[in-house]
């Protein structure tokens, strides 16, 4: 199993495009500390394709998750 994830940098978390070649349980309960939501972009590397295009999609929830977890870091200063 190979998880990426395809959120925005969670600094001293996560970073963007991170490929984890075991289940991160660990590094999504700390993302999820930050923000609850985070646990929809990690994504299996065997969906990446039709999930990079639904991040890609216009009010997709891949989309709108990425969106609000990036305005959460920029309004907190730490991007």
């Amino acid at each position: 199993m190979r998880i990426m994830y395809l959120g925005p940098e969670l600094k001293g978390v996560v970073r963007h495009n991170q490929i984890f070649s075991y289940n991160p349980e660990d590094v999504i309960e700390k993302a999820c500390q930050r923000n609850p939501l985070a646990k929809h972009l990690f994504v299996d590397m065997e969906d990446i394709v039709a999930k990079k295009k639904e991040l890609h999609t216009e009010g997709s929830l891949l989309n709108l998750t990425f969106r609000k977890i990036l305005k959460q870091e920029v309004d907190h200063g730490r991007l």
